[in-house]
């Protein structure tokens, strides 16, 4: 029921706001708390809890695997920090993160509201090495739109640090500069295939398989996530397109090929339902981009219900899930916190 409450409460927020950036950070200092100081709470905890261990023995070097991530559990055991502290961490570099993304949008608290049931609740407060990642591709994103190569290039491989998975994303390189043309998207296509090749044989690849393929392990909902994420693609591309490249040229490029990538994340999900929910994580900030920004692009007889539809959507997911998940009763259903 709590969790319930913070969206409700993102929701009235979201009402009240009328662009009001002092409400909007008071959302997002409220769910950096919320997320960052929980305790034993995430389904993830135990496994964290056990790489922390792990941690203060290990020796660190530059070919360890997520290395970022080991040193920073490493370090909380020099300066005697207790393991929760690496959920602080995290979160910092989430929220800082999404804080960029959000901050460049016209609706920043709709970007945190819907942002609140999946990306936050099923990934910065379980999966907190992606969550670093996706924090630092949030950074990424901003850099791809402002054309810097080089800071594009270089957020994606400190994000790998933490969760090897942003590595995909190098693929976009050769888009971020130029224009968004045919030939340029073939021959930035062209350009990303030794990249692909690379990743693709490169040992990182080999760990992620090993996690993630092949396995029998599945990722509890991820259908449902591939499948928002594809039909936001499939909306944007059939619907959006030209709008958006009329009212919203900067960044529309890379909404354009985040929304490709929505959709592809459903073959790759059939592949591997934890392979394809993990890419899709990152498509989520470009997800949220397009979602809050219907009130803008939208008019008609049903613009409003068009713009209510994402919110009442995320609603009925968060609320499915609390009620119905034994999975959700397990990670989340006793929420603590250490503060």
């Amino acid at each position: 029921m709590l969790y319930i409450l913070v969206y409700a409460a993102l929701l009235v927020a979201e009402v009240l706001s009328r662009g009001s950036r002092a409400l909007y950070y008071i959302c997002l200092i409220g769910l950096f708390l919320f997320a960052g100081f929980r305790y034993e709470v995430g389904c993830d905890w135990s496994g964290y809890l056990n790489i922390f261990q792990l941690a203060s023995n290990k020796v660190i070097t530059l070919q360890t695997p997520e290395a970022a991530f080991w040193t920073a559990n490493k370090l909380l055991h020099d300066f005697e920090f207790d393991y929760p502290s690496i959920n602080v961490i995290s979160s910092i570099f989430f929220f800082l993160g999404l804080n960029a993304l959000a901050k460049r949008q016209p609706d920043p608290i709709g970007i945190l509201t819907l942002a609140f049931p999946i990306l936050i609740l099923n990934l910065a407060m379980s999966g907190i090495r992606q969550a670093v990642a996706v924090g630092l591709f949030c950074f990424a994103c901003n850099a791809f739109i402002e054309s810097r190569l080089f800071c594009f290039i270089l957020l994606v491989l400190i994000g790998s640090t933490f969760h090897s998975s942003v590595l995909f994303f190098l693929t976009l390189a050769p888009f971020v500069r130029g224009e968004y043309t045919t030939r340029r998207v073939a021959l930035g296509a062209l350009l990303a295939l030794p990249g692909v090749y690379y990743f693709l044989t490169s040992a990182t690849f080999e760990v992620y398989s090993q996690r993630y393929v092949g396995t029998g392990a599945e990722a509890s909902g991820a259908p449902f996530r591939t499948g928002l994420l594809a039909l936001t693609g499939i909306a944007f591309l059939w619907f959006l397109d030209d709008k958006w490249k009329a009212s919203f040229i900067q960044d529309y490029k890379l909404v354009k090929i985040c929304s490709v990538m929505m959709i592809l994340t459903v073959p790759l999900a059939v592949y591997s339902s934890v392979m394809g929910d993990r890419v899709g994580y990152y498509l989520i900030p470009a997800q949220l981009m397009i979602l809050t920004r219907l009130p803008l692009l939208v008019r008609g007889r049903y613009a409003a219900q068009i713009a209510f539809a994402p919110y009442a959507a995320a609603a009925l997911f968060l609320a499915t899930w609390v009620n119905l998940s034994g999975l959700f009763e397990q990670c989340y259903g006793s929420y603590q916190t250490w503060l």
